[in-house]
């Protein structure tokens, strides 16, 4: 089952010794597992999970000899639908179009698989001295992203973790899901490359 905290504050330690630990890290000439994690969290604790991993990576992680990056998906969608002039249709098509056509219409724009894979792997690679990437963001850009089809885009050298509010799941049938928010799901959507912080 794993660690287990009532608040993520709480989990603070817990998470800065798994994460600053050498072979997690790759120290060691290899990279434990495969180097893809999840930080799951109670949605109703978003604002304290964003100043805890901002704290985490300014501070905690810093003191003992890593140096992580964060990466946020959402500014990145901004970013793209800024440099893409794609604004003012967006909020014209909000005011005529049914909720499935505005998220087709995001998935399209924001190509989790394509497009923020890549930026994400951009921004990694910029900071060549960084141990560790944290992607933030997830829960802001639910549903028109999708975890699943966000690593599946991505390989790093580095190790990868995914802060999100919401639960990683085991199914019976193998399969794992990201229940972003929370949402229940009938069926996992496959298999997630990654492992969660609190079963290390």
């Amino acid at each position: 089952m794993g660690a287990v905290f009532k608040h993520i504050n709480d989990a603070r330690q817990f998470i800065v010794d798994k994460l600053s630990d050498d072979a997690l890290l790759g120290r060691n000439g290899y990279m434990m597992r495969e180097g893809t994690y999840i930080i799951d969290y109670d949605p109703s604790q978003q604002a304290y999970a964003a100043d805890l991993i901002h704290v985490i990576c300014e501070h905690d992680l810093p003191d003992r000899g890593v140096t992580p990056i964060e990466v946020n998906l959402y500014d990145l969608v901004l970013q793209r639908l800024d440099n893409d002039g794609a604004w003012e249709g967006l909020v014209e098509a909000e005011a005529v179009s049914e909720r499935s056509d505005l998220i087709e219409m995001l998935e399209g724009v924001a190509d989790a698989k394509g497009y923020l894979a890549k930026k994400v792997m951009e921004v990694i690679e910029a900071h060549g001295d960084a141990d560790i990437a944290f992607v933030t963001g997830i829960g802001e850009t639910f549903p028109y992203v999708r975890a699943h089809n966000l690593l599946s885009g991505l390989s790093s050298k580095i190790p990868i973790v995914l802060v999100f509010p919401g639960r990683y799941e085991h199914f019976a049938d193998g399969t794992t899901s990201v229940n972003i928010l929370g949402l229940e799901q009938e069926s996992g959507e496959g298999y997630y490359r990654a492992t969660r912080v609190f079963d290390l």
